[in-house]
């Protein structure tokens, strides 16, 4: 299982289902969260096999900016 971290510009829950139709479309994702504490907006994602470079095009599509931080 692999964790990868993004930094986001989501500042609030609004954007929460804008994340979930850009990670449905992504294969390999088993859960999702982000932390709006976060001064990053750290959005963490778990699964297997995963590109990143998807993941963030995929955000973006939605509208949704991220970029990657470190993977754990």
């Amino acid at each position: 299982m692999e964790k990868l971290i993004f930094e986001t510009n989501v500042q609030h829950a609004s954007l929460f289902e804008k994340i979930h139709l850009a990670v449905r479309k992504v294969k390999g994702i088993y859960k999702w969260q982000i932390d709006l504490d976060s001064a990053y907006r750290l959005l963490t994602i778990e699964g297997k096999s995963l590109d990143y470079r998807e993941i963030i095009s995929m955000l973006s599509l939605e509208g949704v900016e991220a970029s990657r931080l470190y993977e754990e």
